[in-house]
């Protein structure tokens, strides 16, 4: 019976699905530099473009988030997270994306906190419509 009744439960239960309406790219940077690199500038050059297609009749409320972040073990740590956010945000401003509210942030990771802390991530968050809502 009680095989029955787990069986009928997942038949008839509805599968949920997260959707994360964010589109995210992180620009990487090597250990004590806040030099982007002519690869990273290629590929978040391709991010942009393709997030200017994505969202090209967007007239909805936007948001980008912008933070920069450096390890711990680096020498002057927040000043390098700083730094590396300032070379993101000139870039993203070249490339002609810097959409809607424009926020930023500096951290500096622990040491054991990620894998990669020598980074900015870049998070463009577009108000309905977007990949998990149609607007209907």
């Amino acid at each position: 019976m009680l095989k029955f009744i787990l069986g009928l439960s997942l038949l008839t239960s509805n599968p949920v699905f997260a959707c994360i309406a964010s589109e995210n790219v992180d620009i990487y940077f090597s250990r004590d530099s806040a030099y982007i690199s002519n690869s990273e500038i290629v590929r978040i050059a391709k991010w942009v473009a393709d997030q200017k297609l994505n969202y090209a009749n967007h007239l909805t409320k936007e948001t980008t988030l912008i933070s920069g972040h450096a390890e711990e073990s680096e020498p002057t740590a927040l000043a390098l997270a700083q730094s590396r956010l300032q070379a993101a945000y000139v870039l993203l401003e070249q490339l002609g994306f810097l959409r809607g509210i424009v926020k930023k942030s500096a951290r500096v990771y622990s040491h054991g906190d990620v894998d990669n802390g020598r980074r900015v991530e870049i998070s463009f968050l577009p108000d309905c419509p977007n990949k998990c809502c149609d607007g209907k």
